[in-house]
């Protein structure tokens, strides 16, 4: 009988294995977290669980908390960059902040884990080109147009956000990135500002974190027409592993709960209020965990069926792994940290899919879009 999960890890061992999004930035900033430290908390990323499922480097996220964070959305963008950018020197041997192709592959041949930098939520830049130029100086080479929450030039598919699509400073955003080589990111905006990217961008844009609508109805992942529509234009989607955007019945129960799961985070919110500091996620995060462990879980087979989907559809130069590890309250069964990458390779595998067409799956896609971007910008 073929060992299935061997194949995997010796793919793993030979390929460029990249994640396109983490929120461990955070971690570093409000936890003191070190990425070589073998205690991992509630995280799911480290320079150990990275090593134990062949990830060799990733995109690690600047996301302001639009709440908390409310007029300072900037400030705390910068800071989580400078996080990134200090563990870097803090543990040089381990980790690498890269900003091209070239830099990600010298950093992987160098045993580094390859860090990648990326801004969540337009609100970041505060109306801003400027801002946006200081990000990207500072190391950025993605953001994602929006989060949960919509801005003042760009949709949301949150709920409760407005499902406007890019209004002309909007578009100017787009252009901007395109320009100075920063991949323009759709994961969370609204099915309209989907369309107005594409007709926007000339270069090829990414959802950096999105799974398939047409296995999981949140508005959050991908339909099949723009899985296509990114691929046509030489992008690429990267499925996310949040139970919530892999099963319609998982999603149902978690927002069934919805009123008693915030009432107990805004519990914990009212403390850090008291002490007039920001909530910082992890504190979220971790009641959201306990309440996520209430619903019986996703099986793991329904994670892969989100890959295979999109394999499918858009076809096997324009997917990725898009975990959003530290970010997400609970994965499906069998994935608890990024040491359970393999697994998902050795799935694929078992379904018939072959080495070299999960090559790309796993990070030559990313960085066939990255070195497409900059060629662009150049």
């Amino acid at each position: 009988m073929r060992d299935w999960l061997a194949e995997a890890k010796q793919l793993h061992a030979e390929c460029a294995v990249l994640d396109g999004h983490a929120d461990t930035p955070q971690r570093f900033v409000d936890e003191d977290f070190q990425w070589t430290s073998a205690e991992l908390g509630l995280g799911q990323l480290s320079a150990e669980t990275a090593r134990q499922g062949g990830l060799r480097g990733g995109f690690l996220i600047a996301w302001p908390e639009p709440v908390e964070w409310v007029g300072r959305a900037a400030e705390r963008t910068l800071s989580l960059i400078a996080a990134v950018h200090d563990q870097a020197l803090r543990h040089a041997d381990a980790l690498a902040v890269c900003t091209s192709v070239a830099q990600v592959r010298a950093a992987m041949a160098a045993g580094r884990y390859a860090a990648l930098i990326g801004v969540e939520g337009g609100h970041a830049i505060e109306n801003s080109l400027d801002t946006l130029r200081q990000f990207h100086a500072a190391g950025a080479r993605y953001m994602t147009l929006t989060w949960a929450n919509a801005n003042d030039w760009c949709g949301s598919s949150g709920a409760g956000a407005r499902a406007d699509g890019l209004t002309d400073f909007g578009r100017e955003v787009v252009r901007e990135m395109n320009r100075l080589g920063m991949i323009v990111d759709v994961s969370h905006v609204s099915d309209a500002a989907f369309a107005d990217v594409l007709l926007t961008s000339s270069a090829p844009v990414i959802a950096s974190h999105s799974s398939a609508r047409a296995l999981c109805g949140a508005a959050r992942n991908v339909t099949d027409d723009m899985a296509s529509a990114l691929a046509a234009q030489g992008g690429m989607v990267m499925v996310n592993f949040f139970a919530a955007f892999l099963s319609d019945r998982w999603r149902a129960d978690w927002n069934t709960q919805r009123d008693e799961r915030e009432a107990a985070v805004d519990a914990v919110r009212a403390g850090f209020r008291t002490r007039g500091v920001p909530m910082p996620f992890h504190a979220e995060m971790k009641v959201e965990r306990e309440f996520a462990r209430r619903i019986d879980p996703v099986p793991f087979s329904v994670l892969i069926d989100h890959f295979d989907h999109l394999l499918h559809v858009a076809g096997i130069d324009h997917v990725g792994i898009g975990s959003d590890f530290d970010g997400i309250p609970l994965g499906p069964q069998g994935i608890e940290s990024a040491a359970d990458l393999p697994a998902i390779t050795a799935a694929l595998l078992h379904r018939g899919w072959q080495p070299h067409e999960l090559r790309g799956m796993l990070g030559e896609n990313l960085l066939r879009v990255m070195a497409a971007v900059e060629a662009h910008a150049a």
